[in-house]
């Protein structure tokens, strides 16, 4: 079990999605991209991002971050599905996350739990803090929100790093949905609960638990 310190809980809460024991059958591997292009068919057709499209902007307003600069990973791929109608499918694991912002406008951390070391912090990043992204070089975050354990930075609201990425490989993964603290209860409830569901709707798994901590610290 990893500690998760939050050091921004005045302003960012996390929906903590734990799956362990994750694997999906070619069956509902093809159930899965149906129901993908079936909602890609529908976010076609709707011109204007969720409301939460301003909250999540918000979310880095409040730590002076500028959202048009730096923009969340939810924005954009709203952006590049509207633009170009681009949709970039990497596996069934990082599809159902990419999905999933996309259609709520809230931005997600998906991280393989056995690439981690340690505790998980949440806080703003230094001059030191940066890492190698998936598809990008070195990603800077100082100033930033940042998700560090014993190794360092591992992930941000905007984009994640090549070395906790979720593969076709992993089997354990450890989800955060970056909730602005303009969210009711019941709100981050309501979609850590649809996440949840959608993961166990077509994969098949051992153990999933799903936390919303309000306070600074919490085992996870």
């Amino acid at each position: 079990m990893k500690k998760i310190i939050n050091s921004l809980y005045n302003n960012l809460t996390p929906g903590l999605i734990k799956i362990k024991g994750l694997s999906i059958s070619q069956e509902k591997k093809e159930k899965f991209y149906n129901y993908l292009k079936e909602e890609l068919l529908k976010l076609k057709g709707n011109d204007f991002p969720h409301p939460n499209f301003k909250r999540t902007r918000e979310l880095y307003k409040n730590f002076k971050i500028d959202p048009t600069k730096y923009r969340p990973s939810s924005e954009a791929l709203w952006r590049r599905f509207k633009k170009k109608g681009e949709f970039p499918k990497i596996n069934p694991i990082v599809d159902l996350i990419n999905i999933f912002s996309l259609k709520f406008q809230i931005s997600c951390g998906l991280y393989d739990l056995n690439k981690i070391k340690g505790d998980i912090q949440i806080k703003i990043g230094k001059e030191e803090d940066f890492y190698q992204g998936i598809r990008k070089k070195k990603v800077s975050l100082k100033g930033k929100i940042v998700l560090k354990d014993a190794l360092g930075a591992f992930g941000n609201p905007s984009s994640d790093s090549l070395r906790t990425s979720v593969t076709n490989d992993s089997e354990n993964i450890i989800i955060f949905i970056f909730f602005s603290n303009n969210f009711k209860e019941v709100e981050m409830e309501s979609f850590s609960t649809e996440l949840k569901k959608i993961f166990e709707k077509f994969f098949t798994i051992r153990s999933i638990s799903l936390k919303i901590p309000r306070n600074n610290e919490i085992d996870f």
